[in-house]
């Protein structure tokens, strides 16, 4: 088995839990710190909020394709990085919404199949 460079894995975790963090913390209502000390209007919030969700996402996707790393590098990285998002989703997210919730559920079971198959793939003694 070949050994692992844990740089991109390292890295393309903590972008992931960066980019969650974009989505859970930033908070746009009346009380938010975008609007009570900035004094931004709600479309202002969610314009610096949404920003921040691409600036993020673009500098994931950058790393994946520019860092160099072994092919079990790269798929270690995306398999941490595809792990902390289904968990986020499934820990932040409000299923209760009549409208969505049912569907997100769906996606998300879907979703926790992928991570397992991919985790088996990657974890198997032979490739």
């Amino acid at each position: 088995m070949t050994s692992v460079q844990p740089a991109k894995p390292i890295t393309s975790s903590l972008i992931a839990l960066l980019w969650l963090a974009c989505f859970v913390f930033i908070d746009t209502s009346s009380r938010g710190f975008l609007q009570t000390f900035f004094n931004d209007t709600e479309v202002e919030a969610n314009a610096w909020k949404w920003t921040a969700i691409i600036l993020v996402g673009i500098a994931w996707l950058l790393v994946q394709i520019f860092m160099d790393a072994p092919g079990a590098a790269s798929r270690l990285s995306l398999a941490l990085s595809g792990t902390i998002m289904w968990l986020g989703l499934l820990l932040f997210y409000r299923f209760d919404n009549p409208a969505y919730g049912g569907a997100v559920a769906f996606f998300a079971l879907i979703g926790g199949l992928m991570v397992v198959i991919i985790w088996i793939r990657y974890l198997a003694d032979e490739f």
